[in-house]
Formats: C-alpha cells, structure tokens, sequence
C-alpha cells in the first residue's frame, strides 16, 4: 500500500550558544602638544564601539574601540578645565562551542570599570575591564511532514507550535543639527569642553518595508567662560528626532525590538549679531537599530502509528527561540551625596554624570528583578580662596523590576539600562541632591524542544493482534496519557473514549481503569 507525504518546510530560529568574558584594554593616554601639563583628573568617560564580529575555527572574533573623554585640570591659572579625546583598540575572542561561519553572532559589549592614573603631567594610564556577551544564532530549514494519505486508519498526534522567524537585524545612521545663541545676561563661550547626550525614544512603529523611531536627545553641555568666579557653565538641550529604518518584509502586524545610541557629538562655537562668542552648533550623529521578527504558528505531526499496518516512523528533534515579550519601565532614582570629609565644602556643582551598571537580575511572577548601581560622578567648585575644581564618585544602588507577561525563571534576559537625565541640586555646602531618570528595557525569550515527524515508510507487512486478549483492562500508570496506551494497544484514542464513555481524554488519571476492546473485521 502506497503512502503519500504532504511535506512542508519549517525555518526556526535557535540559539545555538551564549558566553561571557571580561577584557582588561589597558593603554595610555598622551597629552596633545596644544593642551597644558595635567594636575588632577576631574572625570573620565569611557565608550565601547564594536567595529567588527567575525566567526572563526569555533570563536567569534570581536574587535573594537574605546573611546575616551577625559576632563583635568591643569596649573594654567588662565584656564582651569581642559578636555581630550583618545582612543584604545581591542580584539577579543569569545569561544564557543559547534558554531562556524554560516551563523550569526551578535555581541553586546560595556564597561564595568575604568581606572586612571598621572604617569606625568603629559600622560595618563588606563585600565578599563569590559563586560563582553557573544550570542550565536542559526536557521535550521527542516522539512516536516504535514499531512499523511493513502491509509486510512493513520492515527496522527498533532500539536500547534509557535515560534519567532527574525526578518532583519538592520541598522543605519542620521544626523541632527540644531543651532542656539545663549541669552543676554550669560557669559561668552571660552571653550566647550564636553558634549554628551542620551536618547528617549517615545514612539516606534512598523509599515511596510520601514521601522520608524521617534524620540528625543537630551545634549549636555560644558563650557568654559573668563568669568573668574563663575569659569564653568553646563547648557542642557532636547532636541527631537524622528528616523526610519530600511527593512525590507517588514509588515505592521510584526513585532519589533529598537535600539538608538548617541554615536558622536559635534559643536562649534559661532558669533552672534554683537560679535560676541554666544552662538553654537550642535551635531549629533545618532546610530539606530531595529530587530524585526514574525510571529508564526505552524500545526506539526508529533507521532503516528497504523492500528493495522506496521509503519517505520521518523521523528527530529526541533530547537526554535520563542520570545516570550519585551517591555521597558522608567525609574527615578534619588539620592543625598555626601562630599568626602577630607574635601572642601561646595561653593557650586558644575555637573553630574551617572552610569548604570546591572549586577544581577531574577525573573519570578511576570517580573524581571534587576539590580544595580549608578556610578555618579559630581564636579564642583570649592568655596575656598583657590575656587578649584574637584570631583569624586559614589555608587547609588538601585532594585528595578521590568515587568514581561509570561515570564518564569527557566527563560533568559537580555537587559538595556539608559539614563535618560541628571537632575540635581544644592542642599548645603556637604550635599547635593541627585535624580536620576534610568530607562530600563528587558527582552526574555525561551528556547524549546520538540519531537516532529519527518517521514513514514510502510513496511508492507500487517500488524497481527491475533494473540492479543479481546477485552483488556488497564489501569493508568504514571505518565500514561490516552495516545500512548492506544498506540501500545492497536487501538484509537476514539475507540478508547467511546468504549469506556470518557468525555475528556485530559481527565484520566493515574489509576484509573481503562477497558480496552479488540476489534474484529469480517469479510464476507
């Protein structure tokens, strides 16, 4: 007897890998011949960008930059601050097992600690420790068996599975530019001396073919000024953005994942009407990306069996990513900063820089329990005759919890913290006041396994029951279910139900009495 297959291809998406490693990118610093000897470090900053992600003989080959912003002060009675850039190269490998070129890495890279330290007063040294995650993933094309014909009895468990097929991972660039003249009553630009900026993204949506992001970039300012009591001013910025992604088979119905990153900032100082050093550029070269995946059900054969005819069964095993959600929550964290004893007291806080570290998380009851610290930088001048500039930092701890519809603790997490703004203030002349707005995003996701069937061959010879017992009675042991008893006893899940009157296959339970029949077919 002929069996004819019904065959369809599946494309899953699975994880086949996951490792963690730090590296130590350890350099230093040169003063450039335009810029004044160093006497002390006010703050450093520090910024990972992964230029390049290779797989190779078993490893992915990740190489990259830091790039750094490091604001001192100098002996220059003329000019307190100054400000330099430097960059330091790295190549890491993440080493993982069964993976090779065919697959996709993706890697997320950040800083877990930066130490400077004055070689000399034209040189510093760095040792930065990254936090370094290499993923790898792959498409398995697997052909199922969908529908079998030809045999009529043909007893097929079915289930449907429901997995994620990513469509794009695409990323580009856009670029902001805005132009500001600062008002009458403040003092003329000397130098700016940094630029930093966070992004909020407010909206994201798919149409046909596009992901379009929109949001804003909060742009902070430092600049210097002639003012000898008053030589340091910081300016705060929001400028809007709206930017669409190219991706094509993007459809509105899919879901997506984005992310947007301030990748460079850009000033230039310009003259107002007045000839006066009061106007400025301010270009910011935004990096987005969007993750756009389709949601897909598909029906597929589990087992099968022929109460009549011995088959030969084929079953794979499949491994598919299934994400279960991502969602983001804002948080404000607040904190009252002491100065160390041993520094002077506060005559003004020039800015405060925050960077959030994740040092572990736990996902229980729909939540993702994440906890951390903000690593705060404060800069201020002292209330002495001197007016220096000093810094120092505290770490805030936080506990923040992302909530995810269908989340357990068997899944995993991948967590994106931002700070979206620094707000502080002046208590007295030992304490300041900080509020931090920290955006945390979570995407869990969840790898399953399932056995399939992938073909059937007929045997060509029947099934004899003929010494099998006309009535046997079975009591349901543990792990019994109605399928595998009708399989064990040529028989149909149907005739099982009808026989004993059992409305719902689901309520049998261990010990329970199952009576099954052996039927006869006469041919007359």
């Amino acid at each position: 007897m002929s069996i004819g297959l019904v065959k369809e291809m599946l494309k899953l998406d699975r994880m086949i890998g996951s490792e963690n490693v730090q590296n130590l990118v350890e350099s230093d610093i040169v003063v450039p011949d335009s810029k004044p000897d160093i006497y002390n470090i006010l703050s450093a900053q520090g910024r990972v960008n992964i230029t390049d992600k290779e797989i190779m003989q078993g490893k992915i080959v990740v190489d990259g930059t830091v790039d750094y912003k490091v604001l001192y002060a100098s002996n220059d009675p003329d000019k307190i601050l100054h400000s330099m850039k430097a960059s330091s190269n790295f190549t890491q490998n993440i080493e993982i097992d069964d993976i090779d070129g065919i697959m996709v890495p993706e890697v997320n890279c950040s800083i877990e600690n930066m130490d400077f330290s004055i070689m000399n007063e034209r040189k510093i040294s760095v040792q930065t420790v990254l936090n370094i995650n290499g993923k790898v993933f792959k498409t398995d094309e697997i052909d199922i068996v969908k529908e079998v014909e030809g045999l009529e009895d043909v007893q097929a468990l079915k289930n449907t599975i429901k997995y994620d097929n990513v469509i794009s991972n695409s990323s580009s660039q856009t670029v902001l530019r805005e132009n500001f003249e600062l008002g009458e009553e403040e003092a003329e630009i000397n130098e700016i001396l940094e630029a930093n900026g966070s992004v909020v993204v407010n909206e994201k949506r798919i149409t046909d073919n596009k992901v379009i992001i929109g949001g804003n970039v909060n742009v902070n300012l430092l600049y210097a000024t002639e003012e000898p009591r008053n030589p340091i001013h910081e300016l705060k910025h929001e400028i809007p953005f709206t930017h669409f992604i190219e991706v094509p088979k993007a459809q509105e119905n899919m879901d997506c994942i984005v992310d947007v990153k301030v990748d460079e900032i850009f000033t230039d100082i310009k003259k107002n009407l007045n000839e006066e050093n009061k106007g400025y550029n301010v270009e910011v070269v935004l990096k987005a990306g969007a993750k756009v995946s389709n949601k897909t059900e598909k029906e597929v054969i589990l087992d099968a069996y022929s109460p009549s005819r011995k088959l030969n069964i084929q079953t794979q095993n499949l491994k598919f990513m299934k994400n279960i959600g991502n969602n983001s929550s804002h948080a404000v964290i607040k904190e009252t900063i002491d100065t160390p004893s041993e520094y002077p007291n506060i005559f003004k806080v020039l800015t405060v820089k925050a960077r959030p570290v994740v040092t572990d998380y736990k996902l229980i009851d729909n939540k993702n329990i994440i906890e951390g610290f903000v690593d705060t930088n404060v800069l201020y001048m002292a209330d002495n005759e001197e007016m220096q500039v000093y810094s120092f930092n505290q770490e805030v701890p936080f506990r923040h919890y992302v909530e995810v519809e269908g989340l357990n603790e068997d899944m995993e997490a991948d967590i994106k913290l931002d700070i979206e703004n620094v707000d502080y203030a002046t208590i007295n002349s030992k304490q300041i006041e900080t509020k931090v707005s920290l955006n945390a995003s979570s995407e869990i996701r969840k790898e399953y396994e399932i056995e399939a069937l992938i073909n059937i061959e007929d045997l060509g010879e029947i099934d004899d029951d003929d010494n099998r017992a006309s009535i046997t009675i079975y009591f349901v042991q543990e792990g019994d279910n109605l399928w595998n008893i009708a399989k064990r006893y040529n028989t149909t899940v149907k005739e099982i139900l009808e026989t004993n009157e059992i409305l719902d296959s689901e309520e049998i339970k261990m010990g329970d009495k199952i009576i099954i029949q052996k039927n006869y077919e006469y041919k007359l």
